[in-house]
């Protein structure tokens, strides 16, 4: 038998003052018998209902105290229509905040598991926390709303976007590997079969550590990268387009076409191979929202290339660049 919060807290409350009929108290016997835990919330309730029956009981005596000088100045009458209502009034709101308190303290942690096969995925965690997870990457989140605490287990590659508001600690685990959330925006490529593990910060700043062996600081612009076998942190800059697979921008300042390429297969999920006597040409350009295909013609057409199409596979060829 189930009962709605609010309903629940009434039906003890009815109990705990000795007013509830018969066949509410064999409800709420019943209910505790679903679970240790509802047996265990009414023992609770119990037991916080009894110590504010005791602070009345020493609230009453210093009412009295008070009440006789009280007498005095202006009679009897006060305290039959003044002091015995309100602290019966008192006494209720105590009973209700007890009840909610207990409720919010027994709270169990959300837990939430996300695979992305095929496609990328996003998804919107309770504060707000955004997860765009790349294809092939699984995260399992453990999220205690009363403790203010996230953990957040990956295994692939995800941008995590923390709101500016920060109401939950987070921390991102990548096998042995820790990530602390002191920023807002960071990329995480944590492959379980991978020989690195990467983060980007594109926001704020975040610490990348052991837990047993202090790691680096990184801020935003910065990369991190810890190497597996050697067991050691490096530092270098960020790739601007580490998270396109998200955003679908795209930004290339004298970079090569091999950077470009590569850029391009991860952000779309494609295998796209270029002539090797392509590799040193350079490109400046900047695409937003655009979607594959349009983004290879115009390349092709401002470089003078020929791109091929060839079942899941894609070729780039040219005579090179001068």
């Amino acid at each position: 038998m189930n009962f709605p919060e609010q309903a629940t807290e009434e039906l003890i409350s009815k109990y705990l003052v000795g007013e509830a009929s018969e066949s509410e108290r064999s409800e709420l016997l019943e209910w505790c018998a679903l679970s240790p835990e509802n047996q265990k919330y009414l023992d609770n309730a119990r037991l916080i209902f009894e110590k504010a029956q005791v602070q009345g009981e020493l609230q009453v005596d210093v009412d009295a105290a008070w009440e006789k000088v009280n007498q005095k100045l202006r009679g009897n009458e006060r305290k039959s229509r003044f002091l015995i209502p309100v602290w019966g009034i008192a006494a209720g709101l105590i009973l209700v905040f007890a009840l909610a308190y207990v409720f919010y303290q027994n709270l169990p942690s959300q837990e939430f598991t996300f695979v992305s096969e095929r496609e990328n995925l996003t998804e919107i965690l309770p504060d707000q926390t955004e997860l765009a997870l790349k294809q092939g990457t699984e995260v399992k989140v453990d999220y205690n709303e009363r403790k203010k605490t996230g953990l957040i287990q990956l295994d692939g590659e995800a941008l995590v976007s923390i709101p500016d508001t920060k109401k939950v600690k987070w921390l991102v685990e990548v096998g042995e590997l820790r990530i602390l959330d002191i920023g807002t925006v960071f990329h995480v490529r944590g492959y379980a079969d991978a020989e690195t593990v990467e983060v980007s910060v594109q926001e704020g700043e975040v610490r990348f550590f052991l837990t047993d062996k202090e790691g680096i600081d990184l801020i935003a612009g910065e990369k991190g990268v810890f190497d597996k076998k050697t067991q050691k942190f490096t530092k270098e800059s960020a790739n601007p387009n580490v998270a396109a697979f998200r955003s679908r921008q795209f930004f290339f300042n004298e970079s090569s076409l091999e950077q470009v390429v590569e850029d391009l297969s991860a952000g779309f999920g494609k295998t796209i191979l270029l002539d090797p006597n392509l590799s040193d040409c350079r490109l400046t350009v900047t695409f937003e929202n655009e979607d594959l295909d349009t983004i290879l013609g115009i390349i092709s057409e401002t470089l003078f290339l020929e791109v091929v199409y060839d079942s899941d596979q894609i070729f780039i060829r040219g005579e090179g660049c001068q």
